[in-house]
Parts: structure tokens; sequence; C-alpha cells
């Protein structure tokens, strides 16, 4: 079976078909990736065939910039692709001409890193890591570009700069340490705040109810409301990061929440909060999808070190909901609800200096505002009804279609969104049990969320431990990832990654089970039913992981990006209803059969990580969004190309003379 899910012959024949053999007539043409200093590719794509660079042109001097450095209209997402299909540029080389070797061959025209010969199981690897905002933002970039005007005077499109050289200072990736790990922790509390605003609210329900004299269900949809932003606000909110950069998009989303949030403390009536609070989320939200791109731009030339990057900060929008019912309890109790807003701003606050000090990350915006500096001109875009149809169908539409027609998407995106949605559940569930079965005070029914805290800060330990061992093993050299006899680097398919999925999948029934039927019985010790919240976060937090990383291998980028957004869409809409009915559930179930239904539930879906690390390669070989179905495409653009080509030659008449 073959890494694109199809046998191991097809796969050969579609790659060699789709990325070419040296026999179409056209010469490979390098495309330097400058974030890591290694070409990303060695061939041409069916798209670079509409943009070919003169092989006399040289390196031009644009106003003291190296006009060498500018990428001729390279389309990213396709080099990332194309530099998976291909074999190792050696065996390519070899086979063109038995008697050169990469030796013999100028320096320009092979792909290689530290002077060290490049493979395709390398870029494999490092694409494995790509996060949803890195992929999806290719895209858009792309789409950005599309739009430009379209000038004659010499303007540079911006996806046309690179950086000057692979140690270039100002690219982020080429950071010190010290300062990359400043901004991944402070973007990863960024996401703490917004996540925590979510769960500080519940606190102060109680005190809502009785105040404005409203059912439990309208004042606990304030939670419904938050959650419904985060989920619709990156849809347009995220994109505009492209645009204007990551720093801008901080800056007034982050503060801006933060007023929301203070007009929730000061609403005087229930609509006023509804409002505030569907608002507060909306804002706030594009901090939880751009800050992984964040992460991307600093990391995305180490593997190793982006992984435990993302790990730390995926942990983050988990460990929020956690915090909020811890912190919020006792601030309701001793202050009243308003406080719970006013703890909310105070985490914010203490973030937002921080914040402040972080520079842009960006690679386009860096290399614009540089470009600008130098006085070369640039192409603006055409923000019309076309660009904005085009960032809807990758966010929005193509998500909900994949939510339909791709198993894969689809069923792992459910079993994401309903244990997320039952963290959620748990807001209502848990003081059901330790305030009317133990008697719990307000502030003390949120400690036993610190279980679940535990659980899922030890869940990735127990990941890093894995990616460091299995994954990324080290070598006799020092170096990290498996290799081969030969020393060339070992790629992993994709079904792999399910393996912390099955681990964390008999840990999320075994805990409900037990929070079940230790938590009906006053009799039962409190710390029974409170040791349960353990195994629910530790099961969670890995089989998240393990759904992201699968998403990341089996598609391509830009796929990626659409299944990561149509699990963040789905997991946030279900996770908004689910408390509005768990009072309800628990009353009329009672205690053990209710969180019983969840269990049987989870248990269910226990098959699924098993299922498809079985059938997870037949699954991809039809999925008409997975690697197999982009190399047919781009096999038949190859085709029509040299049909084209063929047609030219065979024409007695010259080109120009015909058109």
């Amino acid at each position: 079976m073959g890494i694109l899910g199809t046998s191991a012959s097809e796969e050969a024949e579609l790659r060699q078909a789709a990325l070419g053999s040296g026999q179409s007539g056209h010469r490979p043409r390098q495309s330097v990736d400058a974030s890591s200093g290694y070409t990303s590719s060695g061939y041409e794509t069916a798209d670079d065939y509409e943009s070919e660079v003169d092989a006399g042109a040289g390196h031009n001097s644009v106003n003291g910039y190296d006009a060498g450095n500018i990428k001729a209209n390279q389309d990213p997402l396709n080099d990332d692709v194309d530099a998976i299909g291909t074999k190792k540029m050696s065996d390519t080389v070899n086979n063109t001409s038995e008697s050169s070797s990469i030796k013999d061959l100028p320096s320009n025209s092979v792909p290689q890193r530290n002077n060290e010969e490049y493979n395709e199981e390398e870029l494999r690897r490092e694409l494995s890591n790509r996060t949803y905002d890195e992929a999806v933002n290719e895209d858009i970039l792309r789409t950005y570009s599309q739009h430009s005007k379209q000038a004659n005077d010499g303007a540079i499109d911006i996806k046309d700069l690179d950086w000057d050289s692979p140690s270039d200072p100002d690219n982020p990736q080429n950071w010190p340490k010290w300062k990359k790990w400043f901004i991944t922790m402070t973007v990863a509390n960024v996401c703490l705040c917004v996540s925590l605003g979510s769960s500080l609210y519940v606190s102060g329900v109680p005190e809502i109810m009785q105040k404005f004299q409203k059912s439990q269900e309208l004042c606990l949809s304030g939670l419904t409301f938050y959650l419904l932003g985060l989920g619709l606000g990156p849809v347009l909110m995220a994109p505009l990061s492209e645009i204007i950069g990551r720093q801008p998009v901080y800056m007034f989303s982050f503060p801006v929440s933060m007023l929301f949030t203070m007009g929730v403390g000061l609403a005087k009536n229930i609509r006023t909060i509804l409002i505030l609070r569907f608002f507060c989320g909306y804002i706030a939200s594009p901090a939880l999808s751009i800050a992984a791109g964040t992460i991307s731009d600093l990391w995305g030339h180490s593997p190793q070190e982006m992984s435990i990057a993302v790990a730390l900060f995926c942990v983050a929008p988990f460990l929020g909901p956690v915090i909020g019912p811890i912190v919020g309890g006792f601030a309701a109790q001793e202050k009243g609800w308003e406080w719970t807003m006013w703890v909310s701003l105070m985490f914010s606050g203490a973030v937002l200096p921080f914040l402040l000090l972080c520079p842009e990350t960006l690679k386009h915006i860096i290399l614009a505002r540089r470009a600008k500096k130098r006085g070369i001109k640039l192409n603006h875009p055409q923000l019309d009804w076309n660009f904005f149809k085009s960032i809807i169908t990758v966010t929005l539409l193509k998500p909900l279609k994949m939510l339909v027609v791709e198993p894969i998407v689809s069923l792992l995106s459910i079993y994401i969104a309903f244990i997320f949605a039952v963290l959620f559940g748990f807001f209502e569930a848990l003081p059901i049990i330790f305030r009317g079965v133990h008697h719990f005070t307000l502030g003390n029914s949120g400690l036993p969320f610190i279980a679940v805290g535990l659980g899922l800060i030890v869940g990735v330990i127990f990941y890093i431990i894995l990616d460091v061992t299995i994954a990324f093993p080290k070598n006799p050299d020092g170096t990290r990832g498996k290799r081969d006899a030969d020393g060339n680097p070992v790629f992993d398919p994709p079904e792999k990654k399910l393996l912390v999925g099955k681990i964390g999948a008999f840990c999320l029934p075994i805990s409900l089970f037990w929070l079940g039927w230790t938590g009906k019985f006053e009799s039962v010790h409190w710390m029974a039913p409170t040791a349960a919240g353990f195994p629910f976060g530790f099961g969670l937090i890995l089989v998240f992981f393990s759904v992201v990383l699968y998403f990341s291998m089996a598609f391509p980028p830009l796929s990626v990006a659409s299944a990561l957004a149509a699990n963040n869409l789905l997991r946030y809409i279900l996770a908004s209803v689910f408390p509005l009915f768990t009072v309800q559930m628990y009353d009329r179930l009672n205690i053990g059969w209710a969180s019983s239904v969840f269990a049987f539930i989870s248990l269910a879906m226990v098959p699924l990580p098993f299922i498809f690390g079985k059938w997870g390669p037949g699954f991809r070989a039809k999925s008409q969004y997975g690697y197999a179905a982009y190399f047919k495409q781009l096999q038949a653009s190859k085709k029509t190309e040299s049909d084209n080509d063929t047609a030219n030659e065979s024409s007695s008449e010259p080109i120009e003379r015909k058109v």
C-alpha cells in the first residue's frame, strides 16, 4: 500500500505522470523555500507552466533589492505537494542521465539543505506538522495575489517576495529561541484567556437567574452565544490577518473583546448580556485561529520543536474552560456574578502587555514592509466580491461539504465534537454531583475540575514523550527522526498518528462510567468522582492530537485547512448546546444513568481510531480531497499540457500567426 492510500504501483504511476519525468520539454525549476533554507520542489507543477522564468534572466537589482530572491509566481501549495510526491532528487537525476551525478551538476540545479542531499521524506515530515492556519493562509495569500491590480510599471506581487538569504535575520525562524518561545507562550496565554471567558460566566448563572428572574436555560445561553461566536468568528475574521498581518488582528481583537467583557459585567438586563456575550466571543475568536499560524511562522523549519510548541499551544484552549469554574466559583460566591467578568479582565490585562511586545511574524507582511522601505513598488489587491467569495469558499463552504462527503472528516470530527461538548456539559453536571450530593459550596464545587486539568497536562507530557521517542527518536549522530540503512529519513504513513488516539479513546468511557456510578452516592467519598476527571482530560487531549495529526497527513494542505475548519465549527456548535440540556438530563435520568449515556456513546466511538488505522488507506484512496485525487488532477493537467504542446509543435504555422 502506497503512502497516498492507493496501491504502490498506482501511486508510482500517478507521481510519474503528475510530476513529470523530464520528457515534457520543460526544464526543472528550483523553488527555494526561504523559510527553511532548502528547496521545496525540484520540479514544476501543473500550475508552474503558467509562469516560466527565462533561463537567461539572471539576477537584477531593484532599488538595492536582489531580484534574484523574488520568487517567480511560485505556488506554495503545489510546491509543497510536489515535493511530497517526488522521488529522491538523486534518483531522478540518475534516470535522466546515467552518466551524470549530483556532484557533476551546477549547485543551483539540485535541491540542497546545508550542502546535504534533500529527499521527499524530510519535507513530508515537516508537512505533517502543518497547522490549519498555515495551510489556509497559503490559499488566502494566493487568492490575495490573484486579485492584485495588474500593472505594467514593474510593480511586484507580494507573494513573489522572498528573504535575502536562508540566514536572513528578519525571518522569524532565524530569531533567537528565547524570543520565539516568548511569542509562543504569549499567544498560547491569549488563547487561554479567550477560552477562559467561556466558562467563567457559568459560575455566575445562579445569581443571574435570581437577579433577573429568568429561566436557567435562558441564562445559560450566555455560554451558548459565546461559543457560537468562537465558532463563527474565524470564518471572516481570521482571513483578515492575511491582508493586514497577525499583529494588528491581535491588537484589535483582544482589547476590543475585553471591552465587550466589561459591558457584560455592567449589563442591566439579560438581553444585553446575551448580545454582548456573542460579540465578545466573535471578536476574540481570531486569536484561536491565527495563533497556530504564528507558531508555524516561528518553528516551521524545525518539525521536532514545532511539534512541542503546537502541543503546548493546543492545550491552552482546553485548560481555559477547566480553570474557569475553579476561579469563577469563588469569585461569584464572595463578590457576585459580575466579578466573573472582572476576573476575566484581570487575566487578559495581565497578558496584554506581553502581547504588545510581540512583533509581526507573518512572512509576506514582513517582506512587504521591508520592500516599501527599500523603495520597491508592490501591486495592491482589489478587495472585491470575488475575493471575499473565494475566502468564504475556503473557510466555510468547502468545510461543510467535507463534513458530508468525507468519512474521515465527518466521523472523526463528530468524535472530537462530542467529547469536547461533554467537557462543557461538565459545567452543569459536576455542580449537580458535588453541590447536590456532597453539599459543596459554590466555590468548592469548581475544584474537581483540577483533576481534569491535571489529566490534560499529563496527556500533553505523554504525547511529547511518545513524539520524541517514537516519531523523532534520537540517532547515534545526535540527529532526530527515523532513518533507513542509508541514513535517509523514513516517513510513517498517516495511520501511525492514530496511536495516541487509540490510547486516549479507552480513557473516556472509563472516566464517564466512573464519574456516574461513584458520584450518585453520598456514602462514596467525594474524591472518587473527583479522580474520574483525570482520565477524561488525559483521553480528551490525546484523541484531539491524533485527529489533528491524522488530518494534517491524510489531506493536501488546503484540504487540511478545510478539514480542521469543519472540525472547529462542529466542535463549538455542539459544545454550545450541551449545557442547555445537561441539567434536565441529570434530573430525569439521575446521575448514574445520565453519565452512562455519555459513556455508552463514547464507548461506541472507541473503534474509530482502530477502523481508520486499518482501513484508512482505502478511505484516503477514494477521497475526492486526498493526495491520490490531487495527484490525479495533476496527472490530468500534465496530459492536457502535453497534448497542447504536441499540437503546437505539429502545427505548420507559428502560434503568433494563428493568434
